[in-house]
């Protein structure tokens, strides 16, 4: 096993070495859509976070991951950057904490290296002045994908308060999710306002299709463009199954499973934030303590078109074929197919056109999601649930509410409403839940 550094060089001036990476050739990071959405250019500590976490992601795709394995010797890898900032000492303060982030996030050792940028060789400079912000004062800043829990989530707070207007912020990596999240956007009107920033890797360079800094791209944008807007909160719409993510296979270790926006990863996001803010800074998972069903339940039907109209899927948008349809087998469109079945609102996935189908041979995801469901409910029905749940899933101690009595309850709660729901798709599927652990097992 090869665990040796691998450089990435930003710097325009980046010695001669294997990966020295270039800005405008090798990855195309756009701020002008974000910048004239706000009428403000980024502020130096934003401009800098952003381009971070740009060249974080790029250096994620460029490195291939050896194959995995159940103590991640091929999973994990040894990641070194050079990044020039305009703020170095600053970053070189936090260098330690974020790479402590980033492991979190990867598995991966990293060590960053902050350099001194030369003017005007950084992707977000802009030299252009702006006389009046367009942000209104009353707007909060929220991420938006264009899935299932960012289109209702941002539908429950635009009718929780009509008179606040939404910053909604996307990160646009490919032609196919931008044309889907225009279309959703567009169904909310003039109070939503579109945030985007559009980043591209030249073609032919990504090797590595986990993006397990996917979550770090999209919060750090979701920061700086607040940072920017003059606002202290990021919203986040996120169930809390999706969030905190337990590991549908005892095999799965770590990272494996994605934590984007689990609650530990929102929490280290918050702390970096604040220490770029100068105050107080906080990000927000609203739908944290709900299911999926739970908030589609909550989302009003006056926007049910946008709720059709998003896209759940895991490979999704991973392909660049117009057209091509969501897969309805992977773990996302699994659970967003349960959460409809569970809320009552099959409508929604009536023009969903999935290319497979769940009924006849279950796919392996189906049958590992219904493993998980099997071995939750039977931690649940212990004499000690807490104690029971721990021991299967001793990765529900990540969770920072855990560390309190009303956290742990409300963790139990949330993992027994989601079994009580999955009911719905399993009678679906002619499946006995309580026979599932004798019968599925195996074929889990």
């Amino acid at each position: 096993m090869n665990r040796s550094w691998t450089t990435f060089d930003f710097r325009s001036s980046a010695p001669m070495i294997r990966h020295a990476v270039q800005w405008g050739r090798d990855v195309h990071l756009d701020g002008r859509p974000l910048i004239d959405r706000l009428g403000r250019v980024l502020p130096p500590k934003a401009a800098d976070l952003m381009e971070l976490a740009t060249a974080v992601y790029t250096a994620d795709r460029l490195r291939p991951r050896g194959d995995a394995d159940a103590y991640k010797l091929g999973w994990s890898r040894r990641l070194r950057l050079h990044v020039p900032v305009r703020l170095p000492d600053l970053w070189r303060s936090r260098a330690d904490a974020l790479a402590q982030l980033l492991s979190w996030l990867t598995d991966d050792e990293w060590s960053l290296h902050f350099h001194q940028v030369r003017p005007d060789t950084a992707p977000l400079d802009d030299p252009q002045g702006y006389l009046f912000p367009t942000v209104p004062d009353q707007a909060h800043v929220a991420l938006f994908s264009g899935g299932l829990d960012s289109t209702a989530g941002l539908a429950v707070d635009l009718a929780a308060d009509p008179k606040t207007d939404v910053l909604a912020v996307r990160v646009v990596t490919n032609g196919r999710m931008e044309g889907r999240q225009r279309v959703i956007l567009r169904r909310f009107g003039a109070r939503v306002h579109d945030c985007r920033l559009p980043l591209n890797l030249a073609s032919g360079l990504s090797a590595e299709s986990t993006q397990r800094t996917r979550g770090f791209l999209f919060l750090a944008a979701g920061i700086a463009t607040a940072l920017t807007a003059g606002k202290s909160v990021l919203r986040v719409y996120e169930n809390g199954i999706g969030a905190i993510n337990l590991p549908l296979l005892e095999s799965q270790r770590g990272s494996q499973a994605t934590r984007a926006v689990h609650p530990r990863t929102v929490r280290m996001m918050e702390q970096l934030a604040t220490s770029l803010s100068g105050g107080g800074f906080r990000i927000d998972l609203p739908h944290l303590w709900s299911t999926k069903a739970e908030l589609l339940r909550e989302a009003p039907p006056t926007y049910s078109e946008a709720y059709a109209d998003s896209v759940s899927c895991d490979r999704g948008f991973a392909t660049r074929t117009e057209g091509a349809r969501p897969c309805g087998r992977c773990t996302s469109c699994i659970l967003r197919r349960q959460s409809v079945f569970a809320s009552g609102l099959l409508q929604i996935d009536v023009g969903q056109q999935y290319r497979h189908r769940l009924d006849g041979a279950l796919p392996w995801e189906l049958r590992a999601s219904l493993w998980q469901i099997h071995r939750i409910r039977v931690a649940l029905e212990d004499s000690d649930p807490w104690s029971a749940f721990l021991q299967e899933f001793p990765q529900v101690l990540d969770v920072p509410a855990t560390e309190r009595e009303s956290g742990r309850a409300a963790v139990l709660r949330l993992y027994g409403q989601y079994c009580a729901e999955w009911q719905s798709m399993a009678s679906y599927l002619g499946v006995h839940m309580h026979n599932w652990g004798l019968e599925g097992a195996a074929a889990a």
